[in-house]
């Protein structure tokens, strides 16, 4: 997937956007026919899940995925990063344009989205402005600017109709799994799906975004780690966000780096993800792997997208805190019961999906319990967990409508987790952990202690 992607239209309205997901299915179904009649002809049992899985379809899916933009190309990227684990690994250098480059808007369109942000007079600001995009994303495209005191600028122009268009592409997306019969009729998804509109329009807000980035550059000023674009107020509306420009190269091509480069940038992005979930409560919640740049002059990593961001509530933090304590001790009842308080096992559910999802929250504790750092990949963890949950798959009492701030928790960790597994990085999970889990235990017997000396002060009449 070299080839530079073509400008197309975005695609609006309801309608047109459901013929595009046909015309997914049917280019699916498609291949699945021919690789299976091809198979017949050569003398060999047609097999289901190969001509499912085959590059052809990653190669459909990715083309119509990237042509839409929107809601329903963050679905893709969210499957790219699955690539090579639960996905067949030919699939990883065909999806991985969905984490890196949609196809851009026309001219003509951008032109319209840059004069309705700023006026017909925009150009007299900048001494340097790229047509060429220098990223296209699900949601926006980024051009390179500089304007005439010198800052050079990143900016963000967001797809037209895009914001429109985020509840019909949710809604056709769970019509077209409803129709397929994956989704039990017991699982009442409404609420959560009221959030992930709701989520996704406040990504298309590019106000709501400069104000995340504000807060971010201000949480980590300090960090000798990370690097934030600051945000140019004047330039931006919230369809255009204008911000620094940082150069960086993507994350994933630290992979021929050094066993040690790697696993230093790999623990400093699961550290950051600990400190998001259990000191700052604001997380950065869409771990697309195009969102984190390597400056190997500085060694730092750059943080990009602060649209996905979203404050995580105090219960939240404490039972993540607990599930991690837990895993540690590899106590099943103590999982169980932060399982339990985060949605993550009902009462729906059936024993057997009980025991089986606590055997892959055992197998998983395994990364928990090394001194020396642990090897996602030599280590195949990810493949383990994977043959201990299988049996959930056909068990449609595994399916549970769960809170829509443990769903996007559960997206940054596994984000994170799979890019580790990725790059090969080893990684000291149980060190990251420790300090964390010493604060709670800390405020857990300041607790303790507040409680036992209220009900021993008299009362006063």
């Amino acid at each position: 997937m070299t080839n530079k992607p073509n400008a197309r239209k975005v695609p609006s309205g309801r309608l047109l956007r459901l013929a595009k997901f046909g015309g997914i299915a049917s280019a699916v179904a498609g291949n699945i026919v021919k690789e299976a009649t091809k198979q017949l002809l050569s003398g060999q049992r047609p097999s289901f899940n190969q001509t499912l899985l085959n590059t052809e379809n990653a190669t459909s899916i990715t083309k119509r995925l990237a042509h839409m933009r929107g809601a329903a190309m963050k679905l893709g990227q969210l499957l790219s990063m699955d690539a090579g684990e639960l996905l067949p690994a030919e699939w990883e250098p065909i999806l991985s344009r969905l984490r890196e480059q949609a196809d851009p808007m026309p001219k003509s369109q951008l032109l319209a989205s840059l004069e309705a942000a700023w006026s017909k007079d925009w150009h007299l600001q900048f001494s340097y402005f790229s047509f060429e995009p220098i990223a296209a994303a699900s949601i926006g495209q980024v051009h390179r600017a500089t304007l005439k005191d010198g800052r050079e600028l990143a900016i963000k122009v967001q797809y037209p109709g895009v914001r429109e268009s985020i509840d019909s592409d949710i809604d056709n997306v769970v019509s077209l799994i409803r129709l397929s019969g994956a989704l039990p009729k017991h699982v009442d998804l409404t609420s959560m799906l009221d959030e992930a509109k709701a989520q996704l329009k406040n990504e298309a807000n590019y106000l709501k975004e400069a104000e995340y980035l504000n807060l971010y550059r201000e949480q980590l000023n300090s960090s000798s780690d990370f690097l934030v674009p600051y945000v140019v107020d004047e330039l931006t509306d919230q369809n255009v966000l204008a911000m620094e420009y940082i150069e960086g190269s993507p994350i994933t091509d630290i992979g021929a780096m050094s066993a040690d480069i790697i696993n230093l940038l790999c623990s400093k992005l699961m550290r950051l993800t600990f400190e998001e979930l259990f000191n700052h409560k604001l997380m950065q919640s869409d771990p697309n792997f195009a969102n984190f740049l390597y400056q190997a002059d500085t060694e730092k990593i750059v943080l990009l997208d602060f649209g996905a961001c979203r404050h995580i509530s105090q219960h939240t933090s404490a039972q993540y805190l607990a599930m991690a304590d837990a895993m540690q001790q590899q106590d099943t009842m103590a999982m169980k019961n932060a399982l339990s308080a985060l949605g993550l096992l009902q009462d729906t559910m059936s024993d057997n999906v009980i025991d089986t999802i606590l055997e892959a929250c055992l197998e998983a504790s395994n990364c928990l319990q090394s001194d020396n750092g642990y090897n996602l990949k030599e280590q195949q963890l990810i493949k383990r967990i994977q043959e201990v949950s299988m049996p959930m798959m056909m068990d449609k009492s595994a399916a549970a409508s769960t809170d829509f701030d443990v769903a996007l928790v559960n997206r940054k960790i596994t984000g994170m987790i799979l890019l580790a597994n990725k790059l090969g990085a080893t990684l000291d999970f149980k060190g990251a952990l420790a300090p964390y889990l010493l604060q709670g235990k800390v405020l857990q017997e300041k607790a303790l202690q507040e409680n036992a000396f209220q009900e021993k002060a008299p009362c006063n009449h």
